[in-house]
């Protein structure tokens, strides 16, 4: 019977194999057999908390409320690397070897059991795709590409391409404009009414939103980079798709999709604390009593960055209960680290 690619199953089966490992560690008593059981243990917990990091909880870090979970969860990573880097140069054998597994035994013990018995419970209630995110998280695993809202600089060799599209879409940008000046019959935009000035002003966006075809040059370029998830989403080219199903998972670059989306939600385009408003690195959503200290930002830096990393806006309209979702995820095709 083939294993479950839901994500909750490939974590805990992570859980149980490094716990195994443990109890192991503490039946034997030969020097030679503890230090590679270490040495095992130093690594699964290495992998586990890679593929959390860069995959499980900024894949779900928007999809609960509970912020505080994945904060301590975090928080605990960190510690538990900590004690990985001082047992791995610790001489076998010694009474603080074995104090020191015993102690980062006991810990991950405690992260386990914090996690399955928090965390999952939130997680299912989600409607997220866990299948997808569990092949997502063996793909990482294997050494494949993470999903990360950073936004680091782009290697140069996509300059050139990247010149181009801008390009493209400056030209169409005045083309629309004086489509628009056109049906104006000659007055002044000014004297009217809102539609006509709506028109004008909404030209950029409009000129901006990939056509389907730009998709799908932009989904053949990049499938090697993009996550799974984002390869199977169901595509939303303009405002008036619409998923499928409840729970669906769904893929845009169209900015008037995103921002509608945000908007129905109340949510605020945002940085990290400190970040730079104008050119923001990391892009976040602030939703309504959220409470995490996010620094708003402008829709034009927000899209702008989105565009200038090409991401993908990876997110859901409802969970599968029919209620309206707030998952959301920027996938991008050259991730880097830092």
């Amino acid at each position: 019977m083939p294993r479950s690619t839901n994500a909750l199953d490939v974590l805990r089966r992570d859980h149980k194999k490094v716990l195994t490992l443990f109890h192991r560690f503490e039946k034997t008593e030969d020097e030679g057999e503890q230090r590679e059981l270490c040495d095992e243990i130093v690594s699964e917990l290495k992998t586990h908390a890679e593929i959390e990091e860069e995959v499980f909880y900024p894949w779900l870090r928007e999809a609960t409320a509970r912020e505080d979970l994945f904060e301590e969860a975090s928080i605990e990573h960190q510690t538990t690397k900590d004690l990985l880097a001082r047992l791995e140069e610790e001489q076998a054998g010694t009474p603080r070897f074995h104090a020191m597994v015993k102690v980062l035994g006991e810990y991950v013990a405690h992260h386990v059991k914090e996690e399955e018995g928090e965390i999952f419970p939130q997680v299912e209630k989600t409607g997220v795709d866990l299948d997808a995110l569990g092949q997502e998280l063996e793909e990482r695993r294997a050494g494949g590409p993470g999903v990360d809202g950073a936004a680091s600089a782009a290697p140069s060799g996509k300059a050139e391409i990247r010149a181009s599209r801008q390009a493209e879409r400056a030209v169409s940008a005045d083309d629309v404009a004086q489509e628009v000046a056109d049906q104006a019959a000659g007055e002044d935009a000014a004297d009217q009414p809102g539609d006509a000035q709506a028109a004008l002003a909404d030209s950029d966006d409009f000129a901006a939103a990939p056509s389907v075809e730009d998709d799908d040059r932009y989904l053949e370029e990049h499938a090697e980079g993009l996550s799974r998830s984002t390869r199977h989403a169901k595509w939303i080219h303009t405002p008036e798709d619409e998923p499928d199903h409840d729970g669906q998972t769904l893929a845009t670059r169209n900015p008037e999709v995103i921002r509608r989306w945000a908007e129905a939600r109340g949510a605020r385009p945002a940085t990290t604390p400190g970040g730079d408003a104008e050119r923001p690195r990391v892009l976040r959503f602030d939703f309504p009593d959220y409470d995490k200290g996010l620094q708003e930002v402008s829709w034009e830096a927000w899209l702008g960055t989105f565009d200038e990393r090409e991401l993908t806006f990876v997110f859901q309209e409802r969970q599968k209960a029919g209620n309206q979702s707030n998952f959301f995820l920027l996938d991008s095709p050259e991730r880097e680290e830092g």
